[in-house]
Formats: structure tokens, C-alpha cells, sequence
């Protein structure tokens, strides 16, 4: 009876009125063309390692140059940018949706790219990074966010990594055009990118189906399931729409006792009672009128609670400790530099062909995850990868100091390392983290919150990118290396002891779980292991 009753509150495990077949490919359909503008991303995030490759390296002719200062600041604003992006998509989530947040994209990428191919001097570098910048950061929590609402349990995890792969498809094209052509005409092509993205997201991505019951558009969320669903008829998703509505608290007809003991929690049923005797109420009066009498009376706890819930600070402190070990375990404060490091290290190939086959091992790490992660599942790829990237960074710091002191050299010993380290990077340490934004944190507040880890996981990425520099003076690159690997470690075992295991689990019983009741998943699939 208790298994009955926990199909009823699974917000996302539709009935099969409709075609598995069909519904699966709406859903993929719909997510790559968000995806189209993930390239972009990507393509941002290397464009500065391409640029000032090509401006710093020795005996390459060129137009324009940057002192060591002025790199270090161009390869760092990007990053800063991003924090902004993310506060404004936050913002921006919850008053014009998921789809049209996706879409103010565009503008600030095309502006980017455009000033990027005109560009005559560093002043404009900067412009062009901090429109891209704005780009990146207005564009990650939307896509996570819409994956996280509108995609079922048993694609959840693939679709939320295409993203990832997505970035690491756009970074590797990146790479592979600037070895043939110059960082202008790179610019000058990525223009169609946020164009074509435009268009896209547009013309065929519907808007959420969670935000659009949060606003009481009942119909439109209605047809929008149903789009998702296979483009089927809005009664063929009654069942489910009636789960995701009480999932969301806007159900007004459903006895909410029934699901007191299937997995929904007493803090969490108390607030689906208040909103769905709010929204009963809000059939009787005018919505507008009772709406703006509410927040004349609320005081300011209530503002800043209906703002910040406080069921998003357990998964808030979770993920941002995540990324803290994550900006040292994918070796990103590197990236603008990396063509000075692989020169630095000493590697059996040169530097700018090193760039191009590291991206193709990262872009085959991300494409193995989506492929394993339902099987495998998330916390297992995190911990091995993680581990790996920790030993490959000592490693190649070790070797560097024996080079140094010892005068052993063998260049195929920091290539294996140096292979494993960014394949692991893509396959477990870069995506894990942005899968888990768009599953742990409750509808209410999800798209502040999402935008607030985006913005704070970015900003810390600068402050570490705009220091290398300074650090590898202090310290040399094989310290950077060994420093790296040794927070790396410490990550694992942080993760080991508090990352729970997030795959094929509904988002109700994800939110169950950080908002105190540990044991949940003992109750599903064995746990946290």
C-alpha cells in the first residue's frame, strides 16, 4: 500500500498514457537546442587561452600585444563577469521565466564575439571578456534549472551533463580553429552561434512547466508538459501534471494527507498545506488585490524567507564546499595559461597541439559520463575522479621537482599523468557539481539559488585565476601542482563523507534529504552508498 501511495507523490514519474519512445525524444530534442548555446560558452571560456597564446608567444607575427600584467587581467575578467551573470539570471529566472532567460543570452555573446574581432588594443579585450562573461553566467543556471523541472528521473543525469559536454565540445572547436586560422576569424565565426541559438530557443523550447505553475498559468503548464511528454494531448499527462502540481504546492483538490507517510515529510507537507490553501483562497478574491495586500503585511523575515528559504541553505553549504575543491581539482584557474604550463612541464609534443588533443580526452570524459552516469551512478564517478585528479596533479608536481633536483627526466611520465588528469576532469570532477544545482535545491527559491552557486562558484575560479600567476612566482609550478593535488584530496574525502547519491531519486525525495531527514534514501536503492 505504501509503494501505491509513493507513486502519487513522485512529482516526475509519469503514467503511460504516452509514448516512452516519444517522450524521451521531446525531451532530448528540447534540451539540445538549449544546448546550441552552450557551444558559445565554451567557445568563450578558450578564447582567452587562444588569445593570449597568440599574443605572448615568441617569433608569431601580430598586431597587437599584451604585457604579462594585462594577460593576467584578460584571462581573470571573464571569470569575474560570470559571478554578475549568474546574480542577474537568478533574478531574471523568476520574473520572465526559464526560456526567455535563455534567450538574453544571446545579445551580451554577440556583442562579446563582435568587439572581440575588432578589437585593437587591451581596453577592448576587456569589453569583449565582460560581455562573455555576462553571457556565461546568464546562461548556466536556466539550463540546469529547466533540466531539473522539466526532465524525467530516468534522463535527469544524462541530460543534465550534455551541458558539460556541450561547454567542452565548444572549448575543443575553439581550440582546433586556432590552429588553423587567426583568433579574429574565430571571433568573427562564433557571431552565428547566439544567433542561431536565438532562433532556436525561440521558435522551439517551451517554457517550464514548474514556473509556469508558480504562477498560476495552469493551462500553459499543462501544454508545455505535454510538449515535453511527446507532443501528446494535454489529458494524457492529467496524472502526472496533478503530482508535479503538488510537488510544486499549487494542487487545490488533493487530499494531502494521504501522502503523510509516503516519503513527504512533515516541514514539507506544512508548506504545500499553506500554499494550496493560499491558492484556494486566491479563487475567491482577486489575485492581484490579495497578492499586494500579502506583501504590504509581510514583515522583513518573511521577505527575506520567501526570497531565501530556508530549505535551501543545508544544499546551499553542500554544493558551494563542492565547488571550493572543484576549482582546484579541474585545474580552471590554469586555463588561460595553459599553453605557458604545457611548455613549462615539458611534454613530447608542443604546446598548442597538447591544447587541442587535452580538450578531445576532457570532451571524451564528458561524453562517457552521459553515457554511464544513470548506470554508475553520480557519487561513484565523483569519488574515482576526483581521486585520479588528485594523484595525477601530485604527480606531475613530483616529477617536476625531480627534473629539477635530481635530473630525471622522462616526458611520456607527465603525458600519461597529464592525459588521466583532464579525462577524469571531464568524466567526473567539472560535471558532477552543475548535474547536481539542477536536483538538490526545492522549487521555491531554485532559481536564485541556482544563479547565487553559479555566480559564487565563478567568483572563486577568478580570485584563483587573476592569483596564478602571483602563486606559480611564489612558489614555482611544480608547488602549484602538489598544492593542487593536495586540496584535491581533501575534497575526496570530504565528498566521501557527505555527498549523497542524487541518481534515478525524484526531486522530492532529493529535497527531503537536505532539509534534515538523513536517512531518506536509506529507503531507496540502499542509501547513500
Amino acid at each position: 500500500m505504501a509503494e501505491i501511495k509513493s507513486s502519487k507523490i513522485d512529482a516526475e514519474n509519469a503514467g503511460t498514457e504516452y509514448n516512452l519512445f516519444r517522450s524521451s525524444l521531446a525531451q532530448i530534442g528540447t534540451i539540445a537546442v538549449q544546448n546550441v548555446m552552450m557551444l558559445g560558452f565554451g567557445m568563450s571560456l578558450a578564447i582567452p587561452t587562444v588569445v593570449i597564446g597568440s599574443l605572448m608567444s615568441d617569433g608569431v607575427s601580430r598586431d597587437m600585444t599584451l604585457t604579462e600584467t594585462e594577460a593576467s587581467w584578460y584571462g581573470s575578467v571573464l571569470l569575474v563577469c560570470h559571478p554578475t551573470g549568474g546574480l542577474l539570471s537568478g533574478l531574471l529566472q523568476e520574473l520572465i521565466g526559464r526560456k526567455w532567460c535563455l534567450a538574453a543570452v544571446s545579445l551580451p555573446q554577440l556583442v562579446g564575439w563582435y568587439v572581440l574581432w575588432r578589437a585593437e588594443n587591451a581596453f577592448e579585450l576587456y569589453v569583449s571578456c565582460v560581455a562573455l562573461g555576462l553571457s556565461m553566467g546568464l546562461s548556466e543556471a536556466p539550463v540546469l534549472t529547466y533540466v531539473g523541472e522539466s526532465v524525467e528521473p530516468r534522463l535527469r543525469g544524462p541530460l543534465s551533463s550534455v551541458s558539460t559536454f556541450t561547454i567542452m565540445l565548444g572549448s575543443f572547436i575553439a581550440y582546433l580553429m586556432s590552429t588553423v586560422m587567426p583568433w579574429r576569424t574565430v571571433a568573427m565565426i562564433n557571431m552565428a552561434v547566439p544567433v542561431v541559438s536565438f532562433a532556436a530557443i525561440v521558435l522551439l523550447t517551451p517554457e517550464s512547466p514548474v514556473w509556469l505553475l508558480s504562477r498560476n498559468r495552469l493551462s500553459e503548464a499543462k501544454k508545455s508538459l505535454a510538449y515535453l511528454r511527446g507532443c501528446v494531448s494535454p489529458d494524457d499527462v492529467e496524472d502526472e501534471f496533478s503530482e508535479l502540481s503538488i510537488y510544486a504546492g499549487c494542487n487545490k483538490c488533493v487530499d494531502l494527507e494521504q501522502y503523510a507517510d509516503c516519503g513527504m515529510d512533515q516541514r514539507r507537507l506544512s508548506y504545500v498545506k499553506y500554499l494550496q490553501i493560499k491558492t484556494n483562497d486566491a479563487t475567491n478574491v482577486d489575485i492581484e488585490a490579495l497578492t499586494e495586500r500579502n506583501q504590504m503585511d509581510s514583515s522583513v523575515l518573511d521577505t527575506f524567507n520567501n526570497f531565501w528559504p530556508p530549505e535551501l541553505n543545508r544544499p546551499f553549504l553542500f554544493i558551494m564546499i563542492f565547488f571550493f575543491f572543484w576549482s582546484f581539482a579541474t585545474f580552471i584557474p590554469a586555463k588561460p595559461y595553459l599553453i605557458a604550463v604545457f611548455e613549462e612541464i615539458g611534454l613530447p609534443c608542443t604546446a598548442q597541439w597538447t591544447l587541442v588533443y587535452t580538450s578531445i580526452l576532457t570532451l571524451m570524459g564528458t561524453l562517457m559520463n552521459v553515457l554511464t552516469v544513470s548506470k554508475f551512478g553520480k557519487r561513484p564517478i565523483t569519488l574515482v575522479s576526483m581521486a585520479l585528479s588528485a594523484f595525477s596533479m601530485l604527480g606531475i608536481g613530483m616529477h617536476m621537482v625531480s627534473v629539477t633536483y635530481f635530473s630525471f627526466s622522462c616526458t611520456w611520465v607527465p603525458m600519461v599523468l597529464l592525459n588521466t588528469l583532464f579525462f577524469f576532469s571531464g568524466y567526473g570532477v567539472f560535471p558532477i557539481p552543475w548535474m547536481l544545482v539542477s536536483e538538490i535545491y526545492p522549487t521555491k527559491g531554485r532559481g536564485v539559488a541556482s544563479g547565487l552557486t553559479a555566480a559564487l562558484a565563478f567568483l572563486m575560479t577568478f580570485i584563483l585565476t587573476k592569483s596564478f600567476l602571483i602563486l606559480q612566482a611564489w612558489i614555482t609550478l611544480p608547488g602549484l601542482f602538489i598544492v593542487y593535488g593536495a586540496i584535491t584530496l581533501v575534497g575526496t574525502l570530504y565528498l566521501y563523507a557527505c555527498m549523497p547519491e542524487t541518481e534515478n531519486k525524484t526531486l522530492q525525495q532529493i529535497e527531503t534529504f537536505f532539509i534534515g531527514d538523513l536517512g531518506v534514501f536509506d529507503n531507496y536503492h540502499g542509501g547513500l552508498n
